[in-house]
């Protein structure tokens, strides 16, 4: 067999080529380097993980629709009693009236609101106080 190897060095060099490339050719995949998780990965693998990172952000954008409609309902709120000041002062100003009752419940209430958020705030920071040292006897 060694002379027979010897005296054909071409054939045996061809053979061993062509079964190198038989076993690359159908015993490795494919693989090529996955945008999502940087490894190499297969088609298949690739599929899935394209499918998964599709659905991923398909539910991120579902959540963030639902979190801008919370926020549009709530400038919403925001606008319609912007504009019934605005509607309230334009009222005043065409008819030339005034109604000094108004004036004093809304100023009454703005005080009040404010030194209630002024006491809490007191309150809070007479709780976080350092106690002082007593002395010793």
């Amino acid at each position: 067999m060694y002379t027979w190897i010897s005296h054909n060095q071409g054939i045996v060099a061809g053979l061993v080529l062509v079964v190198a490339l038989m076993v690359w050719m159908y015993g490795c995949e494919s693989t090529v380097t996955s945008p999502i998780t940087g490894m190499l990965v297969t088609r298949p693998q690739l599929h899935l993980e394209i499918k998964v990172q599709s659905a991923k952000l398909e539910a991120e954008l579902d959540a963030l629709k639902e979190q801008s409609l919370l926020q549009y309902a709530q400038l919403d709120k925001e606008d319609i009693i912007r504009n019934k000041i605005f509607d309230f002062a334009a009222i005043t100003s065409e008819h030339n009236t005034f109604n000094p009752t108004g004036l004093i419940t809304l100023a009454g209430t703005l005080l009040g609101i404010g030194s209630v958020i002024d006491n809490r705030i007191k309150d809070k920071v007479i709780k976080n106080r350092p106690l002082p040292a007593t002395p010793t006897t």
